[in-house]
Formats: C-alpha cells, sequence, structure tokens
C-alpha cells in the first residue's frame, strides 16, 4: 500500500498507517485519482468490435472526453477541421499497434468513437478524384452531405455522415454502443457533387 501511494503522490517517506487511510480518504472523496484506478486495456471483446470486417473496411478510431459527445457523434456524424487525420487514427490489423495508438490517446476521454468506411467507397472516389486530376483532396473531405463551413479560425469544418459511424466505446467499463444507422458502404449523390465542386474550382 505504501509502496502505491509513493507512486501516486511521487513523495518519499514513510508513512504512517493513519496517514495512509487519511490520504486515501482524501482520493476517494475527490476522485483526484479516479483514472488511475479506473483504467484498463482495451479487452477482447472491444478489441473483436473494433478489428471486425477490418479486411473490406477503412477503420479509424477517436478519442472523446463526454458521452454526450459520443452520443451526439453518432446521431450527427464526426466532425473534424481542414484534415480528418488530425482527430482519427487509422486501425490495421497489427492488435498490437492498435494497444499502443490506445495507450497514447486514452487519456483524451473515456469514450472510443469507431469510424468505418468500406474500401468499395474509398476505391469508388479516389478512382474518381484520380480520373479527374483533383490531387491534395483527402478522401473524407468529400464524403460530406452538407458543404464544408468556417469556424472561428477560419478553418475548413467538414461533416462526415453518422452512417460511417460503427458505435463508441466506453473503454473504462468495456460497454459498446453500437450506431442503428451504421453502414460503411453509404454512399450519398452529395460525394459526387462535391467532386463536381472541385472540378469547376
Amino acid at each position: 500500500m505504501e509502496s502505491i501511494v509513493k507512486s501516486l503522490t511521487g513523495i518519499e517517506k514513510v508513512w504512517k498507517k493513519d496517514e495512509l487511510l487519511k490520504f486515501l480518504e482524501e482520493i476517494r472523496k475527490s476522485n483526484y485519482f479516479i483514472s488511475y484506478f479506473k483504467d484498463k486495456p482495451i479487452d477482447d471483446k472491444s478489441m473483436s468490435y473494433i478489428l471486425d470486417n477490418l479486411s473490406d473496411t477503412n477503420i479509424f478510431i477517436h478519442y472523446t472526453k463526454n458521452e454526450e459527445d459520443a452520443k451526439s457523434i453518432l446521431t450527427s456524424g464526426f466532425r473534424f477541421v481542414d484534415t480528418f487525420y488530425k482527430t482519427a487514427l487509422p486501425v490495421t490489423d497489427d492488435k498490437l499497434d492498435l494497444i499502443m495508438k490506445h495507450n497514447t490517446r486514452k487519456y483524451f476521454g473515456d469514450f472510443l468513437i469507431i469510424i468505418s468506411i468500406s474500401n468499395k467507397i474509398i476505391n469508388s472516389y479516389s478512382s474518381e478524384l484520380d480520373k479527374d486530376g483533383i490531387k491534395n483532396i483527402f478522401i473524407e473531405n468529400i464524403l460530406t452531405e452538407s458543404p464544408p463551413s468556417r469556424n472561428e479560425n477560419s478553418d475548413m469544418v467538414y461533416l462526415l455522415p453518422r452512417q460511417f459511424i460503427k458505435g463508441y466505446i466506453n473503454h473504462c467499463t468495456g460497454e459498446i454502443v453500437k450506431n442503428p444507422d451504421f453502414n460503411p458502404n453509404y454512399d450519398s449523390a452529395s460525394f459526387m457533387l462535391n467532386i463536381n465542386q472541385l472540378q469547376k474550382m
């Protein structure tokens, strides 16, 4: 117990029993070190959910602090600024890679959003961009049904449709919330219109 308290506080001293009990009571009251106690690796069920259908889809993960934000992403879509890859990490079939990414990002929030877009959709629209000679555009930037807008910093803001959101996981409890509208093959006429708009520019 004393070694745990030392690692939590960084204080090197001999702790008396009553001091230890008082310190632990303060932790219980404040929840200051709650993440230290509840933190745990991705369990097998969550891992399977994230990696399911990886051979046919491009999978990404994103972390958010509040469940309300996670629910909003499920119902409204994933909003991102300039580039999708600022906050969405690609997932590969390497479980160790996923664990390492999780360990570096889990402090951004307890809720892990899973985004999944089929290879068919990616390949189809990548081919259209190539055919039209459109360069330096991320495919996710055209997979939007509403026109991009500018935020207060004049950055471009995009909204990936909710159909590409597979669900989210509370990585502290292991609870999985699935998106009933999830469809990695979702195709919208707006995607082609976005390419046509880029051609005109």
